[in-house]
């Protein structure tokens, strides 16, 4: 999960470590934080998450800034990337399926909101655009 906010990474981590506890999730609180993380030696092969939490309003590397650079990515192009904003305005879902998001979804704000969102993510498999369609 990549966002910039503090108390939400918190709030996140909370709704795992009490709710989704068999499910690992790492936290970066910017785009530039995760991309300096994705290159790897040559011969060195990445652990690939099953899916990226990326919100788009970030400073330095912005939500979009940073799924263009995961998909121009040889190895984490195929990792899906669903976009979370506090913003419902078209533009933004558009934008994000131009870039080739797997997902859009406003950021849910409360604890139980965040808890269904986040197991629905988890136990979903596959396409995730059947979660959030376009």
């Amino acid at each position: 999960m990549v966002d910039d906010d503090a108390d939400y990474r918190f709030l996140v981590g909370q709704v795992f470590k009490f709710f989704l506890p068999q499910h690992q999730v790492q936290f970066f609180a910017d785009g530039s934080e995760l991309a300096d993380s994705l290159d790897l030696p040559e011969d060195q092969d990445p652990v690939l998450p099953r899916v990226i939490l990326l919100d788009i309003d970030m400073p330095k590397l912005n939500g979009f800034q940073t799924l263009l650079r995961l998909k121009d990515h040889d190895h984490w192009q195929t990792v899906p990337v669903i976009m979370m904003t506090n913003r419902d305005q078209a533009e933004f879902r558009e934008e994000s399926f131009r870039l080739k998001a797997s997902g859009f979804t406003l950021k849910p704000m409360d604890i139980q909101e965040i808890k269904a969102v986040m197991t629905e993510i988890c136990e979903h498999a596959g396409d995730f655009t059947a979660l959030y369609p376009q």
